[in-house]
């Protein structure tokens, strides 16, 4: 049993680790990352698309030619993203927008219900404001949403090291214990 604690604490160390470093490159080049994240998004659209075809007409059980047309729709949605990233990345940016604003509002009202809540409220406002920002500055708030990804990794990393040594030291412990 001690044995396999110890490989999740290194997992999450491993884990953790390479997160910093892909939070890393994500700050390094966040321009690419947009990029490569359209690009991503458009083969995996089209390549979902083509399986969902080929398998609705391989398939014609129950509702396959719907399983057809959403494959259809799905791959020419993925060629679209493809030959036209920089309004694809525009749309999705506006969509994270307004989710930004409506989760923050949405949270700026449930911080103002509750007793001691002060830290949603904060949360809201934040949310809410970059939501805002990214509607009046899209080139720099699409900039934004690269950086706050790269910097949610990067801590979301740290945590999960400093967690995989929290455990590794729980682990000697009890190890020490039973000697």
């Amino acid at each position: 049993m001690q044995k396999e604690l110890k490989g999740v604490a290194w997992a999450l160390g491993i884990w953790g680790a390479l997160s910093v470093i892909f939070g890393g490159i994500i700050f390094a080049w966040p321009g690419i990352t947009l990029k490569a994240f359209l690009i991503v998004l458009g083969l995996y659209l089209v390549a979902s698309g083509l399986v969902m075809i080929v398998g609705s007409l391989v398939n014609h059980q129950g509702k396959w030619i719907a399983g057809a047309l959403v494959g259809g729709i799905s791959a020419i949605a993925g060629l679209y993203v493809l030959a036209n990233p920089q309004i694809t990345g525009l749309v999705a940016l506006y969509v994270i927008a307004l989710w930004a604003i409506s989760a923050g509002l949405l949270q700026i009202v449930a911080g103002a219900e509750g007793k001691n809540s002060w830290w949603l409220i904060v949360s809201g406002a934040i949310y809410t404001l970059f939501g805002l920002y990214i509607f009046a500055n899209p080139a720099k708030g699409a900039i934004a949403l690269i950086w706050f990804i790269g910097l949610s990794v990067i801590v979301g990393g740290i945590a999960l090291i400093i967690t995989a040594f929290e455990a590794n030291n729980e682990i000697n412990k009890l190890a020490s214990k039973k000697s």
